[in-house]
C-alpha cells in the first residue's frame, strides 16, 4: 500500500468538535494515539488518521463492476480513512461492523456529491439490503457520496449508524426510487446517538428521487431515529422528499432529536415526526425548517398513478412514553393541495402515543386546504409528564381554506390545562371556519391577538378561556405563497 502525509481538518461534529487527523508513512511505526474523549464539547485532540485512496492504495474498481465488499470489510479500522475518487464502486452484500472502532472516516473526492456513488445488484423481491451495520464506535464519517437504488421496483439499500459520539454524515444522497417495504427495510437511514454526553449530526442529507407511494403503513420512511438513542441527534439542512412514510422519525428516543433547516416537502403519513425525548438535560426542538404539502405538484421524479394519501405536516407523538416539551421555532407549514390527513400541526391521541406539552413559536402556516389545522388532542394525565399545555407564540394562521373538520383552526383538547396563544395572527375568512376551539382545559387564554375569521373567532366546552386585547379585525403580516 502506498501511503501519503498531510493534516486534515474536519468542520465542526457535534457541537464544536474538530478533529485533526496526521497519516503516517509506510513502514514507520504508528505514535502513541490519542483516544476520542467522550464529550463534543471542547475541540478534539490531533488524531493518528492513516488516509488510503480507494483505487490507488487498495486496489478497489471505480467502474463499478467488481465488488469492493472484501477490501472494505479488510480495510475498516480505527483511526482510518478512505477516500474515494470519482466513479461507481459495487458493494454487493451488509457489512456488519460491531467492533467498537473509533475514528472511521468513508469520503468521496468528488466536486459533488453525486461523482462517487455506491452502486448494488438488483435485489430479488422481499430483500431488505442493508449496505452498512455499524452498531457501535464513535467519530465515524460517511461524507460526499450518493446511494444509487437505481429506478426499478426492488432495489434499495439502507445503513444503520449507531455511535456513543462524533458521528457526521454530511452531503449524502440516496438516488433512484424508493420500493415499498416489502423490499426495503422501514427507513433509509436509522441513525442513533448511544451514549447520553454525545452527538451525532447528519448534515445535508438528501432523499428527493421519489418512493413507491403506497399508503400506511407500507412505505418507507426517511430518518429514524430509535429508542437505542439516547443523547442528542442534529438534522441540519436536509432535503427530504416525496418518501413513503415519514421523512423523519424520532418518538421512541430517550435522547432528543434537533432539527435546524431543511426541508421537508410532500412526504406521505408524516412530514415530520418528533418527541420532546426523555434527556436529563435537554430536550427536542426543530428549527428553521419548511414543510410543503402540494398533491398537485409531485416532483419530475414521480410516475403515473403517484399520489398521496395521508401527509400530515408535523406529528409529536411521544408513542406511549409520556413525554413531554419539544419547541417548533421560526417554521414555514405551506398546504396547498392534499387529500385529508390528520393535521397540518397536531399531537397523536392518548390511544395510539399521545404527547404532553409543545411550543410554536414564531411560525408561518398557510391552509389552504380542508386538512385540519392544529389540533393539540386530549392528554393522558395518567401517562403523561407534566406540562400538558400548546403555546402558540407569534404564530401566523393564513390561507385560502373554507372548512375545518372541528370547525376551528385551532383546536386545544382536554387537560391541555394552561395553554395560551399569545401575540398571534388567524386570518381566515373564506367559507366558514372558526378561530379557537378549547374543549375540557382549565387556566387557557389568548393574549394581544387577531382573530379575523369568517367563523366564531373562540369556543369553549367545558373549559377555561379568559381573552385579554384580542382583536376580530385585521390581517396577518405573512403573505401567502
Amino acid at each position: 500500500m502506498k501511503r501519503r502525509t498531510y493534516l486534515k481538518l474536519l468542520g465542526s461534529v457535534g457541537s464544536s468538535a474538530a478533529i485533526a487527523g496526521c497519516e503516517t508513512r509506510a513502514g514507520t511505526e504508528n505514535p502513541t494515539v490519542s483516544t476520542p474523549k467522550k464529550s463534543t464539547l471542547t475541540p478534539e485532540p490531533a488524531l493518528r488518521l492513516t488516509v488510503l485512496n480507494a483505487v490507488e492504495d487498495l486496489g478497489m474498481d471505480p467502474t463499478g463492476h467488481e465488488p469492493i465488499d472484501e477490501v472494505l470489510d479488510e480495510t475498516y479500522d480505527d483511526h482510518t480513512a478512505i477516500e474515494f475518487p470519482p466513479g461507481e464502486y459495487l458493494v454487493t452484500r451488509e457489512h456488519d461492523w460491531d467492533r467498537g472502532v473509533e475514528n472511521f472516516r468513508l469520503v468521496g473526492l468528488g466536486k459533488s456529491h453525486k461523482d462517487v456513488q455506491f452502486v448494488f445488484p438488483r435485489n430479488d423481491p422481499g430483500e431488505q439490503f442493508r449496505m452498512f451495520r455499524i452498531t457501535s464506535g464513535s467519530y465515524h464519517v460517511l461524507k460526499n457520496f450518493s446511494l444509487q437504488q437505481t429506478d426499478d421496483r426492488t432495489t434499495s439499500a439502507d445503513i444503520w449508524l449507531a455511535n456513543t459520539d462524533g458521528a457526521l454524515i454530511e452531503d449524502v444522497e440516496w438516488l433512484g426510487r424508493t420500493p415499498s417495504d416489502n423490499d426495503a427495510r422501514n427507513q433509509l437511514l436509522l441513525f442513533d446517538c448511544t451514549s447520553v454526553d454525545g452527538v451525532n449530526v447528519a448534515r445535508r442529507v438528501y432523499m428527493r428521487e421519489g418512493a413507491e407511494l403506497t399508503g400506511y403503513p407500507n412505505g418507507v420512511a426517511g430518518i429514524r431515529i430509535t429508542e437505542r438513542s439516547v443523547g442528542e441527534v442534529k438534522m441540519i439542512d436536509c432535503h427530504i422528499e416525496q418518501r413513503g412514510s415519514s421523512s423523519f422519525r424520532a418518538t421512541h428516543t430517550q435522547g432528543v432529536l434537533r432539527v435546524e433547516g431543511g426541508l421537508f416537502k410532500n412526504n406521505d403519513n408524516t412530514n415530520m415526526r418528533i418527541s420532546g425525548g426523555d434527556h436529563p438535560s435537554k430536550s427536542s426542538w426543530i428549527k428553521d425548517a419548511t414543510v410543503i404539502v402540494d398533491d398537485n405538484d409531485l416532483n419530475e421524479h414521480a410516475r403515473d398513478g403517484d399520489r398521496l394519501h395521508s401527509p400530515a405536516g408535523l406529528l409529536i407523538d411521544s408513542t406511549g412514553n409520556g413525554y413531554s416539551g419539544v419547541l417548533i421555532e421560526d417554521c414555514d407549514f405551506i398546504y396547498k393541495s392534499s387529500p385529508s390527513a390528520r393535521a397540518i400541526i397536531s399531537t397523536s391521541p392518548p390511544t395510539w402515543g399521545g404527547h404532553g406539552s409543545f411550543t410554536l413559536r414564531n411560525c408561518r402556516i398557510q391552509n389552504d386546504t380542508s386538512v385540519q389545522t392544529i389540533h393539540a388532542d386530549t392528554v393522558d394525565t395518567d401517562t403523561t409528564e407534566k406540562p400538558w399545555g400548546a403555546t402558540l407564540d407569534n404564530v401566523s394562521i393564513t390561507g385560502q381554506c373554507t372548512e375545518q373538520p372541528y370547525d376551528s383552526a385551532v383546536v386545544i383538547g382536554k387537560n391541555r390545562n394552561g395553554s395560551k396563544i399569545v401575540d398571534s395572527c388567524i386570518h381566515l375568512p373564506r367559507g366558514y371556519v372558526g378561530g379557537v376551539l378549547v374543549e375540557g382545559a382549565e387556566g387557557c387564554s389568548i393574549e394581544n391577538s387577531t382573530i379575523n375569521v369568517s367563523g366564531a373567532p373562540t369556543q369553549t366546552r367545558d373549559a377555561d378561556l379568559s381573552l385579554q386585547n384580542v382583536s376580530y379585525t385585521g390581517t396577518c403580516a405573512f403573505k401567502d405563497q
